[in-house]
């Protein structure tokens, strides 16, 4: 289907998760950690040679050789048992109150989940599971009736919500949404009809590429940049004195 063409970024955007479940466990593990242990095994103190702020330093253990957490496994995990110990002289953070239940259940949860750090001040990226740091991998089509990719994907995603596609749009709202999306202009009566009598199978294809072409489409896609780059014919501070900017402008449309 044709139609979805000229989804937007924002919409295609949404169809994928920016930031995960693990990333917000990630997030409130480190808020914890950071609050109640870098004092001790951080970059500044480490305390029995611990560090707990680089995930690589935290596996390879302090002055006992023993890891900090095992990634999986909350059950053997020595960061758990000494902040659930109930000796005061062992349990974990010293210099403070016990953590409360609430945050033990979610290191917990932390460990179980594999112990993924977050690119925050604290952790390094080489150790860090951030979605940024992933390496991308392109994903296979999603089966269906669709030959288009973008079509595919989003009815993958309507599929999974039960939704259906909306009908396919009349010949009139083509043309014209291809207009006002390309150029930023609604299209003549003239092209209109053109458009509607065209009865070519690759009709609409022909209708976009002529759009791209147009100079209009250099200006419709230059502008939100131009304006992002706050573009002026003047310097806009002190006596506002006339700049020649108009070859840049050129150059970006």
């Amino acid at each position: 289907m044709i139609r979805t063409v000229f989804y937007s970024a924002t919409v295609i955007c949404s169809l994928v998760p920016i930031a995960s479940a693990t990333d917000d466990l990630a997030a409130s593990a480190h808020a914890i950690l950071k609050t109640h242990c870098f004092e001790c095994h951080g970059d500044d103190r480490l305390r029995g040679g611990l560090a707990l702020n680089v995930r690589e330093d935290a596996l390879v253990g302090g002055d006992s050789g023993e890891a900090a957490f095992v990634p999986g496994d909350s059950t053997t995990s020595l960061i758990l048992e000494k902040i659930r110990s109930a000796d005061p002289d062992e349990r974990m953070p010293a210099k403070s109150e016990p953590l409360s239940q609430e945050e033990i259940a979610l290191l917990v949860e932390w460990v179980d989940a594999g112990a993924p750090f977050t690119n925050e001040p604290g952790a390094t990226p080489q150790s860090s599971d951030h979605w940024a740091f992933t390496p991308p991998v392109k994903p296979g089509l999603p089966t269906g009736g669709s030959n288009n990719p973008i079509d595919a994907f989003i009815q993958g995603q309507q599929k999974d919500q039960g939704l259906t596609p909306a009908p396919e749009a009349d010949r009139y709202s083509l043309v014209r949404r291809a207009y006002l999306e390309l150029i930023g202009k609604p299209p003549s009566p003239q092209a209109v009809k053109k458009f509607v009598r065209d009865s070519g199978p690759d009709a609409y294809n022909r209708l976009v590429d002529e759009l791209l072409a147009s100079p209009h489409y250099g200006e419709r896609q230059a502008r939100r940049w131009l304006e992002a780059a706050r573009y002026a014919d003047t310097n806009g501070y002190d006596k506002d004195i006339h700049r020649s900017i108009r070859p840049d402008r050129d150059w970006v449309i």
